[in-house]
């Protein structure tokens, strides 16, 4: 009897193929992961927080797109870090579950959650916008294993015109590349870095329905553009998986990925003396 694939209850089952071209391509698109049902018991808690009614966040609670002061009414890409911290009841929800048997397919039994993340872009905000990077540019460097599987669930379908994933297949075979903070400012003033791409970059988007998901390695280049329609939102749920030894680390070091962090950790950009 051939294996049953994709959503069966708790988890997410993949083909051979599908983890084969996640190591060589460094991402995976996977459709229907979450239902819809599913996805209107999460949204209540997804909302409270890009509403910016979940307090006590400080620095947790900001615009990944522009400056660190910037006021609430003026944001174009609302962040809101490690909601299950601040709102435990979120944890071991369906989509965790899932992304969790998604990440242990991918990187083994040692799969951990490392962080989770909401995201949302407003409409007709073509500010809103990730510049290309790799994630690990922004996290500690001299980690023991730095595989990743990186699950970003869709509550709106996403395309081009609200600002969908890019990537660049197989940049996650390279190294890291030089990051540079993207407005001539600190990472802890703006929390946004930059790499410039190469005339052989190949980009492609990643456009998906609400309820798909897309997985990404930590060392793929990837972005997204802005917001530039008048109505609709792009928003992304994402839980992060890396191998337990290496969040162990992270832990022992004083990173947990909140922008509250007093730790100043090695990281690439750290190397770089900026």
């Amino acid at each position: 009897m051939a294996e049953k694939l994709g959503r069966q209850g708790d988890e997410y089952i993949l083909s051979a193929d599908q983890v084969e071209a996640y190591r060589c391509d460094g991402y995976l698109t996977l459709r229907d992961v979450v239902t819809e049902e599913e996805l209107q018991a999460i949204e209540p808690d997804f909302e409270r927080f890009i509403q910016g009614e979940v307090t006590g966040m400080g620095r947790d609670f900001c615009d990944m797109s522009g400056p660190a002061d910037r006021r609430f009414k003026d944001f174009s890409l609302v962040n809101a870090m490690l909601p299950r911290k601040y709102q435990p009841h979120l944890q071991d929800n369906v989509y965790e579950r899932r992304a969790a048997s998604i990440a242990r397919q991918l990187l083994g039994e040692q799969a951990a959650l490392d962080y989770d993340q909401f995201l949302a872009k407003r409409p007709n905000k073509p500010d809103a916008m990730f510049s290309w990077h790799q994630d690990l540019g922004y996290w500690p460097t001299n980690t023991p294993d730095t595989f990743t599987a990186t699950c970003s669930l869709a509550l709106d379908d996403a395309d081009s015109q609200n600002g969908c994933l890019q990537v660049v297949p197989g940049s996650q075979k390279g190294a890291l590349r030089p990051h540079r903070p993207l407005h001539g400012e600190g990472k802890e003033e703006f929390h946004i870095l930059s790499v410039t791409l190469d005339p052989a970059d190949r980009i492609v988007e990643l456009p998906l329905k609400r309820g798909d998901i897309t997985v990404h390695d930590e060392l793929i280049l990837h972005g997204s553009g802005g917001n530039r329609t008048a109505d609709r939102w792009r928003r992304t749920y994402i839980v992060a998986f890396r191998h337990q030894d290496t969040v162990a680390y992270e832990r022992s070091v004083g990173f947990t990925h909140s922008h509250n962090d007093e730790i100043k950790w090695q990281t690439h950009l750290g190397a770089l003396n900026l």
